[in-house]
């Protein structure tokens, strides 16, 4: 090794070595040459960039172009130091190379984490590795003193050890990402990749090694030629990192692509499964699917559409075939005002019905149609309709019955209200009547008269007692019941009932189960339907009574009973007749009231709406089933009981009427709203020999009681009035006028009225219409009983 200098020139070093020699201008080829492969492979990654859209090229691209600014910095920074005026240059040539070393450093591995990551928005992180860089490039160039010999090892660790180091340990994290990456994707590219970059790694820390501990590691002779070297190997790597950097993006190009048509032929599989379990889900739905293309052909349906089809007797459904000709007539002018519609987008609900012709019933569907549209579901383009029809003919028949049952309990409570009315005036006529006849002697010819007002009065007394009955107002008396004994024992009158030219059997189960019930009602319902069936074959015919027990359980067809009947035991009469029948209209209407279809003058209308309250009352249920030219069967049901029917406690209990009755002189308060009724119960009374305060309704019967509350000895009240009823007003005057006996009486029964039981002498009811015979048979009953006299309380205040 030689050095060669002149006077005022720095010294020129020339390596000798043998078979070779390394002057400094072949080293600055190198170096210019490395530089050179850097740009280069830059403006590769760039190209690369623009064909495959990856960012962190760019970041790559600009890591070597800061790897050549560097390279290039030093050789040109000692250059520019050897002018006298130099050294200004010089030191920015090195901020630039130690900026760009320190850039390179940051970018690389960000890059590599990038590709391990897949995420391409790291751009903020990259401008901010940049800026990092500068202040490192500052510090490095500007930290250290620039002239002073002393510092001349620190300059060199500064600005040539460390970046050196940032760069290795840039490269080598960049390593551990890309192995990650090769090892997941299998990519040999990824693979040579991460090799050479850790080549470049080894090729930084040799000048870290050879600088610290050179001369221990080689000859001394051959160290300068060595480090001439390494920018040419530095040169070989830049290439090959780029080449394998490019074979990469191709087979990540090529792993993306197979991806890509796995992912679309998974896509596929899963569309067909999905589109099988759409067949699956449409054929296992009861409603009506129909799938349209955009020209209202049928593109797909399920099986119930095409059940409908076959029950109108149309042929089945095709592909491709228009929806106006596979519907039936009268469905297809509906659907040709609407498709257009519905194909330009619009939604739609509505109810259609069509005809079955097998049965000859209509069925009722809820229809809703909806556009498919391609992309946005508010305003794509329309490219088909899905349409479903629900069967709701069930749901129809049944707010129609339930409609019937509706209309039958407001006609009950409107029957309820008549009845109390009529039998105001019912009282009114029975009791002017009977006074008429007592006052005119037995031989005057209004006696006949007065009698058929009696008789007359007294059948529209029965006439109400039915209309009662209908509204489930009359008292009833249950109790265990055998309903095969009483139906035997009821036989030969029924067979005297419906006459010679009809036949009648009676075909009674054994062992039947006990029922709670009324007998006399059951006996009058009994009664009234084989009197209308005898009434539907008039021309004789057969009439069958059966009983037997009947279990309905949960699955039980019950959808013609008027009424859900819980699973349970029960005891089923049918009355069964092969008379006329019923049509359909007919049948909806037979258990309104006054519905007949009996001549004038020969039915009232209300048999079948009787029976039907009675047997409501009673906890059964009543159906009819019949057919025009078939015959009638009326089929009752009564829960099975177990046990004995325990008397109700609050019911009211009517003492036997004494005859003949007598008077009396006790004074009688008579509280009653009906002016008719107050004058003839009066009337009567006073007849009797007693004395009688009159009152129009409950408040003026406490304004009565109050000025005679020590002389009152009974209270006759109604029980429904106005401003005061006469439960309320009796709750009052008992606080005051302890000593009177309250008797109640009303249009209505004891049954339907909120008599309370724990009273004794409110038990105590007259049911009008009555006679006079029996009103002063009550009173004087009641007068007898009556408990001892007590002392009057204080009088309370009255609102």
């Amino acid at each position: 090794m030689r050095v060669h200098g002149a006077p005022g020139r720095p010294p020129r070093l020339v390596v000798s070595v043998p078979g070779m020699s390394l002057s400094d201008s072949l080293r600055s080829a190198i170096v210019i040459a490395n530089v050179v492969a850097a740009l280069l492979l830059a403006g590769a990654y760039v190209l690369m960039g623009r064909a495959y859209p990856r960012r962190y090229l760019r970041w790559w691209a600009l890591a070597w172009v800061g790897e050549a600014a560097f390279a290039f910095s030093g050789l040109a920074a000692l250059e520019l130091r050897k002018l006298p005026d130099g050294l200004p240059w010089s030191l920015a040539c090195t901020l630039i190379g130690q900026w760009g070393i320190h850039t390179a450093a940051l970018l690389v591995p960000l890059g590599a984490w990038a590709i391990a990551t897949g995420r391409d928005d790291l751009r903020m992180l990259a401008r901010r590795a940049v800026y990092i860089a500068l202040g490192v490039a500052l510090l490095a160039t500007f930290a250290v003193p620039l002239t002073d010999p002393a510092a001349r090892d620190l300059r060199f660790a500064v600005r040539v050890v460390l970046p050196r180091i940032a760069s290795m340990i840039g490269l080598l994290a960049s390593v551990v990402l890309l192995r990650q990456v090769a090892r997941r994707t299998g990519l040999s590219g990824y693979r040579w990749t991460w090799r050479m970059l850790a080549i470049a790694a080894v090729s930084r820390g040799q000048y870290l090694l050879l600088g610290a501990f050179g001369d221990r590691l080689l000859p001394r002779e051959i160290l300068p030629a060595y480090f001439g070297v390494l920018p040419l190997v530095d040169t070989l790597l830049l290439a090959a990192i780029g080449v394998t950097t490019a074979v990469a993006l191709v087979e990540d190009e090529a792993l993306a692509a197979r991806q890509a048509l796995e992912a679309r032929a998974a896509a596929e599989q899963a569309a067909a499964r999905s589109a099988a379990g759409l067949v699956s889900a449409l054929d296992a739905l009861s409603d009506q699917v129909i799938v349209l293309d955009g020209e209202g052909r049928l593109a797909a349906w399920n099986p119930p559409f095409a059940d409908v089809l076959r029950r109108q007797g149309r042929p089945a459904p095709t592909v491709g075939a228009a929806l106006v000709d596979v519907v039936a007539p009268e469905r297809a002018a509906d659907w040709r005002t609407r498709l257009p519609a519905l194909l330009g987008g619009d939604a739609m609900a509505f109810e259609a019905s069509i005809a079955y012709p097998e049965d000859d019933t209509p069925g009722y569907f809820d229809v809703t149609a909806r556009p498919i549209r391609d992309g946005d579901p508010e305003r794509g383009a329309v490219t088909g309709a899905v349409i479903v029809s629900r069967d709701v003919t069930a749901r129809r028949a049944l707010e129609a019955r339930l409609q019937q049952t509706q209309r039958l309990d407001t006609v009950g409570r409107l029957a309820g209200g008549i009845a109390h009315d009529f039998n105001n005036l019912l009282t009114a006529i029975l009791g002017s009547a009977s006074m008429a006849r007592e006052t005119i002697p037995l031989e005057h010819e209004a006696q006949a008269d007065l009698g058929d007002v009696l008789l007359a009065a007294e059948r529209a007394a029965q006439l109400t007692r039915q209309l009662l009955a209908f509204a489930r107002r009359h008292p009833v008396t249950q109790q265990s019941l055998d309903i095969g004994e009483r139906l035997s024992v009821m036989e030969r009158m029924l067979s005297r009932l419906v006459g010679p030219n009809i036949k009648l059997r009676a075909e009674l189960g054994d062992a039947l189960w006990a029922v709670r019930a009324d007998p006399a009602q059951l006996e009058q319902v009994i009664v009234n339907l084989v009197v209308n069936a005898r009434d539907a074959m008039p021309a004789g015919g057969a009439l069958t009574l059966r009983t037997a027990n009947r279990v309905i359980g949960p699955t039980t067809r019950t959808d013609r009973l008027p009424r859900p009947v819980p699973p349970g035991e029960y005891v089923e009469i049918v009355v069964e007749d092969t008379g006329i029948g019923m049509d359909p209209q007919t049948l909806a209407h037979a258990f309104e009231p006054f519905f007949t279809t009996k001549p004038v003058g020969q039915g009232t209308g209300l048999g079948l709406a009787m029976c039907y309250g009675i047997i409501r009352q009673q906890n059964g249920v009543i159906w009819i089933e019949s057919e025009p030219g078939r015959g009638s069967a009326v089929h009752i049901v009564f829960p099975r009981h177990l046990g004995e029917v325990p008397v109700p406690a609050d019911a009211v209990v009517l003492a036997p009427t004494p005859t003949p009755a007598q008077g009396g002189s006790e004074t009688i308060l008579l509280v009653e709203d009906e002016p008719q009724v107050r004058a003839v119960a009066a009337r009567t009374l006073r007849g009797a020999g007693y004395r009688v305060l009159k009152a129009t309704n409950g408040r003026d019967g406490l304004q009565l009681a109050r000025r005679e509350r020590g002389t009152i000895d009974l209270v006759l009240t109604d029980i429904v009035m106005p401003e005061m009823g006469g439960r309320e007003m009796a709750e009052l005057l008992r606080q005051f006028v302890p000593q009177a006996v309250v008797l109640y009486m009303s249009g209505f029964t004891a049954g339907g009225l909120p008599i309370p039981g724990t009273d004794a002498e409110a038990r105590h009811f007259l049911q009008k219409p009555f006679t006079p015979p029996a009103l002063l048979a009550r009173v004087r009953l009641l007068l007898d009983e009556r408990p001892p006299l007590a002392q009057p309380a204080d009088l309370p205040a009255i609102a």
